[in-house]
């Protein structure tokens, strides 16, 4: 069960960390709000699959 908490999170952040990550850069870098917007969610959006995942394996340890 530890394998498989710690591949979710390392796939939870690298997918939607680095995407939320490359939509601020190109937020930033092309001046488009719809990315900025994108990229907030994108970032809540990991910090709320953390949370499912951390609640979901701490009841099964």
């Amino acid at each position: 069960m530890y394998y498989l908490r710690v591949l979710l999170t390392i796939i939870n952040l690298g997918l939607f960390g680095v995407g939320s990550f490359l939509c601020f850069i190109v937020a930033v870098s092309q001046s488009l709000d719809r990315l900025l917007i994108g990229g907030v969610f994108l970032l809540l959006l990991t910090f709320a699959n953390q949370k499912i995942i951390s609640k979901f394996f701490s009841s099964n340890d």
